[in-house]
């Protein structure tokens, strides 16, 4: 009885050591059981790297030419891989900004995957003989896979202004001076007829004053910059002079109306349906751009003064309409 009661306690001490040594052993697994989780994780995320490159077309431009300035960004998947946050102005010395624009391209790798490359161009003009230089840029970026925000740095560029080229008009031969000549004679000739076919007008309708869309066309070319650094404040003021514009043409306080306002107010009276859309589409996106802040694209902004110039280019085309008729009858 006794050896039976030893033999149970030792029993029981191999169970318990053998529990301590499985206890241990999941202890010292569990740790690498989770980084590999984590590791095959993080290779099953895909990869891609956004890369800045700033370049002139040329190291040396004469005092008369522009000099070309690009930033490209370039990774590999599409678009919407990468937000670009923001890219600010060049700042420069001895040069001064002429216009910008952008151009967005996706073209296949030899892998068969596919690379998106953004490009912005900027056109400078130099300012005097010497050396001119454009400083670094920091681009900000998000990288949509991981929602991370990072930044990307250029180096400072330089280029080398030279004395100006000659001037090539100087050597206009003499047949150019008569074919010029004769061109202004028909011109001449041309208004001339004009001039003679149209006598009947009366003093009221040779003096008369502006139409409301010639107006607003003539303010906006007079008052807004399509290439200016300010799109921003050219966005502003190109809204008010557009809902001036609508206050004028329609008759209804169109400068602190808002998007609903505007739209009940054409539609009451009798404005298609599709000029309303085009209207109010264009008054949201100031609106927008307005109350953002920040910079605007180049591109953006000149979308938008086209459409607002083509709007009020078809009323003054109305508005020429009308008035024939009204002579008709």
């Amino acid at each position: 009885m006794q050896l039976v009661l030893k033999m149970s306690r030792s029993e029981k001490k191999r169970a318990v050591v053998c529990h301590i040594q499985a206890w241990l052993i999941c202890l010292f697994l569990w740790p690498i059981t989770i980084f590999a989780q984590d590791l095959s994780e993080a290779i099953s995320q895909p990869t891609s790297t956004i890369e800045l490159t700033t370049y002139i077309e040329k190291s040396s431009v004469p005092l008369n030419e522009e000099v070309a300035f690009h930033i490209r960004l370039s990774w590999l998947g599409d678009m919407s891989r990468y937000k670009i946050v923001e890219i600010p102005q060049p700042l420069l010395t001895n040069l001064l900004m002429e216009g910008s624009g952008s151009k967005n391209q996706i073209t296949p790798a030899e892998d068969g995957t596919l690379r998106s490359t953004k490009t912005i161009t900027y056109k400078f003009k130099p300012v005097e003989i010497g050396m001119a230089y454009i400083d670094g840029l920091v681009v900000k970026y998000r990288d949509s896979a991981t929602g991370e925000t990072d930044m990307l740095q250029s180096q400072r560029v330089q280029v080398k202004i030279l004395d100006a080229l000659p001037d090539s008009s100087g050597n206009v031969t003499a047949v150019v001076y008569i074919v010029l000549l004769l061109l202004f004679a028909l011109t001449i000739a041309y208004f001339l007829m004009q001039y003679l076919k149209k006598r009947n007008l009366t003093p009221e309708e040779s003096g008369a004053p502006l139409s409301i869309p010639r107006q607003f066309l003539k303010r906006m070319s007079e008052e807004i910059d399509p290439k200016a650094t300010n799109l921003g404040e050219m966005s502003v003021l190109l809204s008010r002079i557009f809902r001036e514009f609508l206050s004028r043409e329609f008759s209804f306080p169109a400068a602190n109306s808002s998007i609903d306002e505007v739209r009940g107010a054409l539609r009451k009276r009798s404005i298609a349906e599709l000029e309303i859309n085009k209207i109010t589409e264009l008054l949201e996106k100031l609106d927008v751009i307005k109350f953002a802040g920040g910079s605007v694209d180049p591109a953006e902004f000149s979308n938008l003064y086209g459409t607002a110039e083509n709007y009020l280019h078809g009323r003054q085309a109305h508005w020429e309409s009308e008035k024939a008729q009204m002579k008709e009858a």
